[in-house]
């Protein structure tokens, strides 16, 4: 028996042929809402197998080899606290604004992130909100760390007006966080409206995208996710146009280098 739940093949929606304007917002919205979620797409989630999930048992973590006040051990197991595993406010960058009534730096429990995920899908119907409500449960989440990031450049640096928000959400259901991230690339790449990002060096997996292009508007925005074993990273990045899409995918290179399995290092 399996002591890890293994959610389902991914349903990726067919993208329409018509009204594709209407049906970019949409989407658009849809990978916000992905991302705003922690990362954890209910489409992901209301696949899993009820029947095998009921029987299933927390993921056990190995007690990693600790070297110093934080970092990750071979198989993806992460220790010491989700401020550290934060990649800090780097140099030319303040804190950010806050992330709803938390703040702009915040640490919350695994109850505290489980109930903060569970709200993210509150505008489903009764039942559907309690199957994604049931789901979450099985991932075992063990906290969220949350921390912004604004650029204080100069103007025509192509970095002013930058804002960056990284979450981590770390969880016993690794196999959960890899099925987020895969139905997340997924999705974005079947809707055929996303605008491809920037590959991050050194982490092939993480997927990062930008939305429709919308002409007369002089904000633009980047969304990623990546997996590092027990971690969900989710970076969305705003910033005035022409976007500065490279300097915010070497933040969240930073962040990820941080944060490596060393034996997913490549």
């Amino acid at each position: 028996m399996s002591d890890e739940t293994t959610p389902a093949e991914p349903v990726i929606p067919e993208p329409a042929k018509k009204s594709r304007k209407p049906l970019a917002l949409g989407l658009a919205g849809a990978l916000v809402a992905i991302a705003a979620g922690g990362g954890i797409g209910y489409a992901v989630l209301r696949h899993q197998s009820d029947a095998d999930a009921s029987k299933a048992q927390p993921w056990k973590a190995p007690k990693p080899t600790k070297t110093g006040s934080y970092g990750a051990q071979s198989g993806g197991s992460h220790y010491g606290k989700l401020g550290k595993l934060l990649l800090p406010v780097p140099d030319d960058y303040v804190p950010g604004p806050d992330v709803a009534e938390f703040g702009n730096d915040v640490e919350l429990s695994g109850k505290q992130a489980t109930a903060l995920m569970k709200d993210t899908y509150r505008g489903l119907s009764k039942k559907e909100r309690q199957s994604a409500e049931k789901a979450i449960d099985r991932l075992y989440i063990q906290g969220i760390g949350m921390r912004t990031y604004s650029a204080y450049g100069y103007a025509g640096d192509g970095e002013e007006g930058l804002s960056v928000e990284i979450r981590i959400v770390q969880m016993k259901n690794k196999k959960a966080a890899s099925s987020a991230t895969e139905f997340y690339t997924a999705f974005a790449k079947a809707s055929g409206l996303y605008r491809k990002g920037p590959k991050i060096a050194g982490h092939p997996k993480a997927g990062c995208f930008l939305p429709p292009k919308d002409t007369g508007v002089d904000l633009d925005s980047m969304y990623c996710q990546a997996t590092e074993g027990d971690l969900l990273i989710t970076f969305n990045a705003t910033g005035t146009t022409p976007f500065a899409k490279d300097t915010a995918a070497d933040l969240l290179k930073k962040q990820l280098d941080r944060v490596q399995d060393p034996g997913e290092a490549v």
